[in-house]
């Protein structure tokens, strides 16, 4: 393959490509931005939703020990 042939390596690297190659670049980091993003979002969910559960089971746990005495409340 000679220089600038289709898959051929280019001098200087990336930073020498051309419109195609820096439009696909940019194209790329911005899907991987935002699979990042909603993978951020989905342990944002699961946290909130475990946090709600530790609530639950921290009112439980009130409730049990004021039944039985064990808290002067």
């Amino acid at each position: 393959m000679t220089e600038g042939s289709t898959g051929a390596p280019r001098a200087g690297g990336v930073q020498s490509g051309d419109a195609w190659t820096k439009k696909e670049s940019a194209e790329e980091n911005l899907y991987v931005k935002r699979k990042e993003t909603e993978k951020l979002l989905a342990l944002k969910e699961k946290l909130k939703q475990q946090r709600a559960h530790l609530d639950e089971l921290d009112a439980h746990i009130d409730e049990l020990t004021k039944n039985q005495g064990g808290e002067q409340n």
